[in-house]
């Protein structure tokens, strides 16, 4: 949008060479009364129905003067964002303006940092002991010889750990505790995808006595904002439910774990699915099910015996999704297996027709089958997928005589986004798919992962997209079923 907008467009505030001055007193983009009105319509809008009170404490300490609780917190995200930092933009701004209305709230030159609870090393350079350390010898000597990132880390785990513990004692016996969390597993280590935000955060929910009950994403995030733009960044917040850990919670081996995960976690996979969880969410969804099962004993037991940490179960977790999802492709067609492992390895592009040849002995297909079916192009001497711009307007899954499922994903694509199918049109080829519906479903998220993994973001939108509209497709398909469909004149037709 060619327009002025507010400093704070993601959160940090970066370096700028020029900035736009508009006219306060115009009518056009900047002016002041259109800001007015912008936060008028806001206010407007909320519904003023319920009672309550604001407070300031602090959450490590505080006693909760009200028991029992329902709890609903959205808690620092490790050392994503520093917003004690960001609100000194802020803060010396408002204090010219409203120390006079306010002054308790700006008695201080700028913001107090040191009780913030967030990993950021930086505060951390200096190995000074603080108080909470000095009270354990051990601590206190091994503090010293921490890194400034490891220290940061323990002032978090041990903040967060307090305050949820808290909350734990607080809240009541049969609400769920809430808690809104949207910081994405990045990390690839020995063991699989992971996060140091994740991991330190979930230890702290897990060693405060409370099993995850679930995780699942809420739509909070506007797609075009800053920092989703062309990017598969989290389009949700992730909220997890928790509840308190039964006191006779029993103790597994790491061998049980793997084994409640490998028997339970497709069922819970599928289910995330058809209630329209993007691809872009299912990393962070799938965390839910599986914590839950490592949660909900009350320790889960290494080789060695030592307990095994959060993080290591993550990397079990993400580990046997893997595997499942890898089960799910040899359950697809042979054109599709091929297409699939092709797109994995070149993706649109053409290659040789002898790596298509390998391939599809593998699968124990033809080579020309691939032609034939409309997967794949031949080159002469080249071969590639078959362009979704290249695809026949006029395909039918129901008059195909060699569907796949690679087809009925690249098709309903191709329809989605043109310009003149839409929703509509992409739900009849649905509807025309039959079972392999739900096959083409799956294969849209394997495709969205791979598309991440090799870094094809503009790919990985399409799919992320398809998969998204998929069960709204399924609900447009049975309107348009229930929609009579008149072949010739109907009777009593005057024309």
């Amino acid at each position: 949008m060619e327009a002025l907008r507010n400093t704070f467009a993601r959160q940090a505030i970066p370096m700028t060479w020029d900035f736009a001055e508009g006219n306060p007193f115009s009518s056009s983009s900047g002016n002041f009364l259109f800001n007015v009105n912008w936060v008028s319509d806001a206010l407007g809008r909320t519904p003023a129905l319920a009672a309550g009170g604001i407070g300031n404490i602090d959450a490590a300490k505080n006693s909760f003067p009200v028991r029992p609780v329902v709890i609903s917190t959205d808690p620092p995200y490790y050392d994503n964002i520093g917003y004690a930092d960001l609100s000194d933009f802020f803060y010396v701004w408002l204090k010219r303006s409203l120390s006079t209305v306010w002054p308790d709230l700006f008695r201080r030159v700028i913001t107090p940092k040191a009780e913030e609870l967030v990993a950021t090393p930086y505060r951390f350079v200096d190995p000074e002991i603080p108080d909470w350390v000095k009270a354990s010898p051990e601590l206190a000597a091994r503090w010293l010889r921490m890194g400034s990132k490891e220290r940061a880390e323990t002032f978090f785990m041990r903040g967060m750990g307090e305050a949820l513990t808290a909350m734990r004692k607080a809240a009541t016996n049969g609400d769920p505790l809430t808690i809104y969390y949207a910081f994405k597993q990045s990390e690839v280590g020995v063991d699989g995808i992971t996060s140091a935000g994740w991991a330190s955060f979930l230890q702290a929910v897990v060693d405060a006595d409370l099993s995850v009950d679930g995780t699942w994403p809420v739509r909070t995030e506007l797609a075009n904002r800053m920092i989703g733009r062309d990017a598969n960044a989290l389009a949700s917040s992730i909220v997890l439910v928790c509840r308190k850990r039964a006191p006779d919670a029993s103790i597994a081996t790491r061998a049980d774990f793997i084994r409640a995960l490998k028997r339970q976690l497709p069922a819970a996979i599928d289910d995330i699915r058809k209630a329209g969880v993007g691809p872009v969410d299912m990393q962070q969804s799938v965390i839910g099910p599986g914590m839950g099962f490592f949660s909900r004993y009350a320790k889960v037991l290494e080789d060695d015996d030592s307990a095994m940490t959060v993080k290591t179960a993550l990397a079990l977790i993400n580990r046997v999704w893997e595997e499942i999802e890898n089960e799910l492709d040899t359950a697809f067609d042979p054109e599709t297996q091929v297409a699939l492992a092709w797109f994995a390895s070149y993706g649109f592009d053409a290659r040789a027709s002898g790596d298509l040849i390998t391939l599809a002995n593998a699968k124990n297909i033809p080579s020309d089958a691939l032609f034939d079916s409309g997967v794949f192009t031949d080159l002469r001497g080249k071969a590639a997928l078959t362009q979704r711009k290249d695809l026949s307007e006029d395909w039918n899954p129901a008059t195909d005589k060699w569907l796949t499922v690679w087809e009925c994903v690249q098709h309903t694509a191709r329809v989605l986004n043109a310009e003149d199918g839409g929703g509509e049109a992409a739900a009849r080829l649905v509807a025309q798919m039959g079972p392999k519906a739900a096959e083409a479903r799956a294969l849209a998220y394997r495709l969205f992962e791979i598309a991440t993994q090799k870094g094809w973001a503009s790919e990985a939108l399409v799919y992320n997209e398809l998969a998204q509209e998929w069960p709204r497709l399924e609900d447009l398909m049975q309107g348009l079923e229930k929609t009579p469909v008149f072949v010739g004149k109907p009777q009593g037709s005057l024309f």
